[in-house]
Formats: C-alpha cells, sequence, structure tokens
C-alpha cells in the first residue's frame, strides 16, 4: 500500500485499479498522522487538525476514535505486513515504512537522483528524477491548516525545485533536448523572477542549437528582471548569454591530442578494454587511471587510445599536461586554463566555482579529456566533468590516486618479443646479438628502447661490438633521467631500503617499517612485489641505484 499526501490525500493497494478517496475529517486525522509519521500525536492536536476554523464538538474524542476504526477497516486493513495505526492513551500513531509513503519515497529519489548525476550518470539521474517528479500531484498536506504545514510544504516544494532543475540538467546530458527545454519553460513560466531556470533554459537551447531562441530567452529573462526587481542579470545568467553569443565559434571542435607514434607496439588487451569503455560514455562518465613505473610509456598508451576513439567524442579530444615544467600545477590554475580556452573571459576566484562552470561547460557534450602526469587526487577531482557525455583518461606515476568509481589500468614493462619487435621495427636492426643486448638493458622499457633506437640510428658505422658497448652507458643515462625525478622525492629510509633491495641485501630496518616502505615503493612502481614477501627491482632501476649520483649517495647513508 502507498499512502499519497503529495497533493488530495489518497491511499493506492497493489491490485487495485484506482485510489482510495479518504473523506475529509478521517483525512485530516491521517494526514496529522502522516506528517509525524512513527511518533506519538496527542488528541489535542488531531482535534485542531480535524476542525481548525471552529469549535470543536463536545464528541470530538469520541469521533476521532470512529475516524481511526474507519481508517483501519476501509484503508489500513490489518495485515503481517503494511501501515497500522497504534494508539494509546490520549494519542495514536502511524508506523508506516518509508516506501509507503509517497514523501519519504519522493525524498528518496531526489537523492538518488543528485548522486546519480554526482558521479555522472545522467540516464540513472533521469530516471529516478522523473520517479520523483510524477509522485507530485499538488500541495502536500493539503487537508491540514497552513499554520501546521507551513515550515514542511515550503521545504518540499523548494525540493521539488531541485527536482525539475536537475531533472533539466540530466535530460539536457542525454540530449533529450526537447523535454529539457518544455520542462524549464515551465519552471520560468511559474517563477519568472529565479535566475536559475533562465540560465539552465538559455544553455540548453544553445546545446540544441537553437541560437536565435537563447538569445530572444536572455532578452525575456533581462527585461522580466529589470521590470520586476529593477535589477540586471546575475553571473549564470551573463555566462549564458555569452555562450549563446559565442557559440558559432565553440562549434569548431577542439583537438589538441598529441601526435600518435606510428609504431606503437602492445598494449592490445588494454586498448580493447577502453575502447569497449568509452562506449558507455553515453550514460556514465567514464574515468581512467593509467600507472606505472618511470618510462613503461603512460602518456604514449593514453594518446594512442585517445586517438583510437576519438570517434566517440565528437565535440572534442582535449590533453592537458598537469606538470609542464616538471612541478605540479593546481587545480585552481588548471581550470583557469580550461575555462580561458573556451571563451570564459569572467574567471570566478573560489575553485569550486570554477570546477562548477568547467562542467557547466561540458554538460551536454561528448568530450574525451587526456590528463596526463597527475600528482593527486585534489589536482584532478575538480578537473572531472559532472554529466555523461565525457569520458576521462589519467596518467599518473603512483597508484594510490584516491578517487571514486575509476577503473584502473596499470601498465607492466613489454614482454620481451614486443621489446624485440618494437626495436627492429624503429631501426630495422637485424643483428639477434643487438637486438638481444637491447632486450636485456631495457627491460621491457618504451622509454628505454627508444633512446637505444636514437644511438642506433645515429651511428650507422658502429660494429654490433661498439653499439653494445655504448649501450650500456646510454641505458645508465635513461636510468638516470627516468628514476631520478621519483627518487628524489623519497626519504632517507626509502632509498636506503631501495638500495638494499636492488643489491639483494639488508637495509637494517625493522620488519614493521620495512613492511611499509616496501608499500610505498611498490605504489611508486620503484620496487616489485613479485610475491608474498618477495621485492625486486626493474634492471633500469637498479642500474639507476647502481650508479646515483654521489650527492645523492650521502644522503642516503648507504
Amino acid at each position: 500500500m502507498l499512502l499519497r499526501v503529495l497533493g488530495p490525500l489518497e491511499t493506492r493497494v497493489p491490485g487495485e485499479d484506482g485510489p482510495r478517496r479518504v473523506a475529509r475529517k478521517p483525512a485530516a486525522l491521517l494526514a496529522r498522522l502522516l506528517l509525524n509519521r512513527g511518533e506519538w500525536v496527542d488528541c489535542g492536536r488531531l482535534v485542531e487538525a480535524i476542525w481548525p476554523d471552529r469549535v470543536p464538538p463536545r464528541s470530538a474524542l469520541s469521533n476521532i476514535k470512529s475516524y481511526v476504526w474507519q481508517l483501519r477497516r476501509d484503508l489500513l486493513p490489518a495485515h503481517d505486513r503494511g501501515p497500522t495505526i497504534e494508539a494509546r492513551a490520549g494519542a495514536y500513531r502511524l508506523c508506516a515504512d518509508p516506501a509507503e509513503v509517497d514523501v519519504e519515497c519522493f525524498r528518496r529519489r531526489t537523492a538518488d537522483g543528485r548522486t546519480a548525476m554526482a558521479r555522472g550518470d545522467a540516464t540513472d539521474a533521469v530516471r529516478h528524477l522523473e520517479a520523483a517528479a510524477a509522485l507530485w500531484r499538488g500541495t502536500p498536506f493539503a487537508e491540514l491548516p497552513d499554520e501546521v504545514v507551513a515550515p514542511v510544504v515550503a521545504e518540499l516544494e523548494e525540493l521539488r525545485w531541485e527536482v525539475r532543475e536537475t531533472l533539466a540538467d540530466a535530460l539536457t546530458a542525454v540530449r533529450r533536448h526537447r523535454e529539457a527545454i518544455a520542462l524549464l519553460r515551465d519552471l520560468t513560466a511559474a517563477d519568472p523572477l529565479r535566475e536559475g531556470p533562465w540560465a539552465r533554459l538559455v544553455m540548453t537551447l544553445v546545446r540544441a542549437g537553437r541560437r536565435s531562441e537563447a538569445l530572444a530567452t536572455y532578452d525575456d529573462a533581462r527585461r522580466v528582471l529589470a521590470d520586476e526587481l529593477g535589477v540586471d542579470p546575475g553571473r549564470a545568467l551573463v555566462e549564458a548569454h555569452r555562450h549563446a553569443l559565442a557559440e558559432p565559434a565553440a562549434l569548431r571542435v577542439r583537438c589538441d591530442l598529441p601526435r600518435n607514434v606510428p609504431d606503437f607496439t602492445g598494449r592490445s588487451l588494454e586498448t580493447a578494454r577502453l575502447t569497449e569503455l568509452s562506449r558507455s560514455a553515453t550514460t556514465t562518465v567514464p574515468v581512467v587511471v593509467v600507472d606505472g613505473m618511470p618510462g613503461v610509456g603512460k602518456s604514449a598508451f593514453a594518446v594512442h587510445v585517445a586517438h583510437r576513439i576519438a570517434g566517440e567524442f565528437p565535440d572534442g579530444q582535449l590533453f592537458v599536461d598537469l606538470a609542464p615544467d616538471g612541478e605540479p600545477l593546481g587545480a585552481d590554475v588548471l581550470l583557469a586554463r580550461l575555462l580561458r580556452s573556451t571563451g570564459v573571459r569572467d574567471i570566478p576566484e573560489a575553485v569550486a566555482e570554477r570546477a562548477a562552470a568547467w562542467r557547466a561547460h561540458l554538460a551536454g557534450r561528448r568530450v574525451l579529456l587526456v590528463l596526463d602526469d597527475a600528482s593527486s587526487s585534489d589536482q584532478v577531482r575538480p578537473l572531472l566533468p559532472g554529466s555523461a557525455g565525457c569520458m576521462v583518461l589519467i596518467t599518473a606515476r603512483t597508484r594510490v590516486l584516491h578517487l571514486d568509481a575509476i577503473e584502473p589500468v596499470t601498465l607492466t614493462p613489454l614482454p620481451a618479443a614486443q621489446t624485440a619487435a618494437l626495436f627492429r621495427s624503429c631501426t630495422g636492426a637485424s643483428a639477434d646479438d643487438v637486438v638481444r643486448e637491447v632486450v636485456r638493458r631495457t627491460g621491457g622499457l618504451p622509454a628505454a628502447v627508444r633512446a637505444a633506437t636514437a644511438l642506433y640510428r645515429t651511428r650507422p658505422q658502429w660494429t654490433s661490438e661498439q653499439f653494445v658497448t655504448r649501450l650500456r652507458e646510454e641505458t645508465t643515462r635513461t636510468a638516470i633521467t627516468l628514476v631520478e625525478p621519483a627518487y628524489r622525492e623519497l626519504d632517507d629510509h626509502q632509498r636506503r631500503l631501495l638500495h638494499a633491495v636492488a643489491a639483494e641485501r639488508d637495509c637494517g630496518l625493522s620488519d614493521r617499517e620495512t613492511g611499509r616502505v616496501l608499500e610505498h615503493l611498490v605504489d611508486h612502481h620503484l620496487v616489485v612485489a613479485q610475491s608474498p614477501g618477495r621485492y625486486a627491482v626493474h634492471p633500469v632501476v637498479r642500474d639507476y641505484a647502481r650508479h646515483v649520483t654521489p650527492a645523492l649517495r650521502q644522503l642516503t647513508a648507504v
């Protein structure tokens, strides 16, 4: 059974065609009990609810007993389950599960829709918010005096506004523009002094390609605000107007992905997995975090996949270097750059407002966002889209990036056969001894393989023996380039333990401290956990540990 108070009070029983209506006075009593579901309501408050504008009859208490009896008989039949009215001396209470009261169902569906939008699942948000909106039939608790229900009704009315505005956002995100526009027109007509629906309506008309209507709508809103309140449009409405004016330029799709290397090798399973995941971006926002040791090819892989799936995101493919000079940029700087690149001139001061403006720009668009070299969750979280249609590829040096609902991809060094194939495809080398030495020295790291490739190409006159001899020096230089930035971030204990693992000896730390430090090194891909209690380092990391500079060797006290 469902007790419905979001409109004229009625009950619905499963299996029955229509609702059961309730007479006015029993309805007032039931509404008062529903207002305080689960609480004891004394007869004095019930009398005020049933006879608000007149002196109650002398038989009021007897009448209340009669109304309760009628409700129990006609609307709340005794079952093992279902709502019940309990009685004690001078008071009654209604016991009902939240799922049996439309007000509670409305609140739950609203919360579920809000959560779905926050995680980027606009399709699920539409489902919940449409169900919430459908529960509303009129003024809540209409059977009760205004002075009794005014605070509750005001709260529910405001919640209903949130439902309809968020539903419009969700409908726009899933490209149901016609329904979103109709809903927003209803909202602007119902309360023309609220700027939120006007701003949303302008933006939705722009998204739907109806630019002239968007500009006319802005003029209507500006005129209403000036005539009724004597004020100019606020920031959100002005920004929507700017989007409407700038939309023809914005229609030029932005693609700033770096070059996809033609000899990209391996990663076929990971590529297929992310290609399939990209197709779910119509209903959610896939967020992929690619991590791995230095030089394993995280950025190259992300760019390779981005080019492969670019067709799924016709509104743009953006590449953002999060640490362009080796130093991580803050979310505030990154958001300002992104907003400026979209044409926003009035950049908000607060990070939260910048993030909201960025999400508003992405709403209703299908954009692929590649965030390269993330250093922390706080750096990338504000950059994430809020509504379905987009996808995010993040590369990170560590696997401890704490973001909700991510798809983790950890890249490992290439197998020997793929390492050999990459070197041969880049150089055309055929000497087996050369290829074997490259495979051994580079350990399957694409960055190290490409450094060996550059050496081979620039010294075509060398013999195989000369190349192998110089390769040893080249891989050491590569090791320093790749590993040193991560090494410098380690503390003394972490450095000492890294050297100990590389040399396969004891480091002098307690077992508990050793375990903690080892896990840190594993998370930063400087040490590999081979099996429980057994750790090793990659050949390139070992090469770096053996040839670390004297200054750093002194810091580690090794």
